[in-house]
């Protein structure tokens, strides 16, 4: 609602009746084919309304159109409060009153509902459109999904998604500007219109992602992340991927599906923005759970991985989750990792080779296998790049890992920093975690998640 002759209907109660009827004249077409107004006393407060049969009323009885309008106002009228539902709206207007004021908390007049625009759409209030998306622990595979690479070899990818998330949240504005929230950078950006969005600060990526979307309204997006960026869950594809997820929303019909949502996040982040890396996270963010994501020469296959509930306990159980502490610019380190590609091609189809038996393993519930072939990748991984994956703290830590017990376990995503996943079993655990503590470095619970980008609506 929001009734544009507002002030012309609102009258002092001490004005003369004759001038109500004159802008009655002016303003009736606009309620209702009938006069109508709002009285008003000297503190701005609604105190009444009168209508032209209040006024005729009066005027049978005698009494002069140059009297305050306040003599003819009806002063039990019926009104409804900013924010009332459209039950209780609709309570008021089985009164059979074709017009109702709409006052704010302290009684003052801020709009006029109509009967007549009391459709669906007055209905329906603003809904905040929401799209969540987890991030990913890549298991084997990683550094096989780049372009170079897959233009002319296949190559598999195992990941499954955790319960860490980003989340955005778009409300669509009545003008043209555009304004964002990064909840967890604590950084605000706005702009008149799409067209006039300037690049240059740490909201770029969200930025990026707005204008290939191309969204034709205005809207408050805010974004949340719960974890930090450049700690190797692939937190850019989450983010990238929740907000073209939210604005997909508005496509309608012509929404896009789950693949191109990927193809669409890595454009955004690998080609727009020049983020240097493969394909794997775009595609394990969007679909979510347990996944073997196949890189053809023409297109990519997502294989999701039923697991049975207890080899999946039993995964839990044994996982454990370290944040190994910095942040690093993946990008920098995916560069280095693919300066000499033909002589690193015999051990991606080694670690395709590995990447399959890991999938094996997972399917027959052979949790030990998985974990004594998790220790393989890690080390095909730093013989690939290991300036680059590991430092001093990863290799003491992942040793003490080792020699206390452990099975394997790798530096998730490109490296450098960020979580340090370790396959253990219980029994020697707390060994592991109290000796990691005195280095700094802290356990993370986690578990995993079936779900990829969801959206929603919900009322504002």
């Amino acid at each position: 609602m929001s009734f544009k002759y507002l002030n012309r209907i609102i009258f002092s109660q001490d004005l003369a009746i004759k001038e109500v009827l004159k802008r009655f004249n002016e303003t009736a077409i606009h309620t209702e084919h009938s006069g109508f107004g709002i009285i008003i006393n000297g503190n701005n407060k609604c105190i009444g309304v009168v209508s032209e049969g209040d006024i005729r009323r009066k005027i049978i009885d005698d009494t002069s159109i140059s009297k305050p309008i306040k003599v003819a106002m009806n002063k039990n009228f019926k009104f409804i409060v900013n924010g009332d539902s459209s039950h209780k709206i609709l309570r008021q207007f089985d009164k059979k009153v074709n017009v109702l004021p709409v006052l704010d908390k302290d009684g003052s007049v801020v709009d006029l509902c109509k009967y007549s625009d009391f459709v669906v759409s007055a209905r329906s209030n603003m809904k905040i459109i929401r799209a969540k998306v987890p991030v990913r622990v890549s298991f084997c595979g990683g550094g096989t999904d780049m372009s170079d690479y897959i233009n002319d070899n296949s190559a598999l990818i195992l990941s499954s998604t955790i319960n860490k998330y980003c989340t955005a949240s778009i409300l669509v504005r009545e003008d043209n500007e555009i304004h964002i929230a990064s909840k967890d950078l604590n950084l605000k950006y706005s702009a008149k219109n799409i067209d006039e969005i300037e690049f240059g600060d740490s909201l770029d990526l969200i930025k990026a992602a707005i204008k290939i979307m191309q969204p034709k309204f205005g809207f408050e997006l805010e974004t949340y992340a719960e974890f930090e960026p450049g700690t190797g869950l692939g937190g850019s594809s989450s983010l990238v991927v929740s907000v073209i997820g939210a604005l997909n929303y508005f496509r309608n019909e012509n929404q896009l599906d789950l693949y191109e949502i990927a193809d669409i996040a890595y454009q955004v982040e690998r080609i727009d923005m020049n983020f240097f890396g493969g394909w794997q996270d775009q595609y394990a963010t969007t679909f979510g759970g347990f996944n073997m994501i196949e890189f053809r020469k023409n297109e990519v296959i997502v294989n999701p991985i039923e697991l049975k509930r207890q080899t999946l306990l039993e995964l839990e159980y044994n996982l454990m989750f370290f944040r190994i502490g910095g942040n690093r610019n993946s990008s920098d380190i995916q560069k280095s990792y693919m300066d000499d590609l033909p002589n690193k091609k015999k051990y991606f189809k080694k670690m395709t080779i590995l990447t399959a038996q890991m999938k094996e393993s997972l399917l027959k519930g052979e949790v030990k296998t998985f974990g004594d072939l998790l220790h393989q990748s890690w080390l095909m991984k730093k013989e690939l790049n290991e300036r680059g994956v590991t430092n001093t703290l990863i290799n003491d830590c992942y040793k003490i890992a080792k020699d206390l017990g452990a099975l394997g376990g790798k530096i998730l995503g490109a490296g450098g920093s960020g979580y340090l996943l370790i396959y253990c079993s219980p029994l020697f655990q707390k060994k592991i975690i109290e000796k990691f503590n005195t280095l700094g470095v802290f356990q993370e619970p986690i578990k995993f998640c079936n779900n990829g980008l969801e959206v929603w609506s919900t009322k504002r």
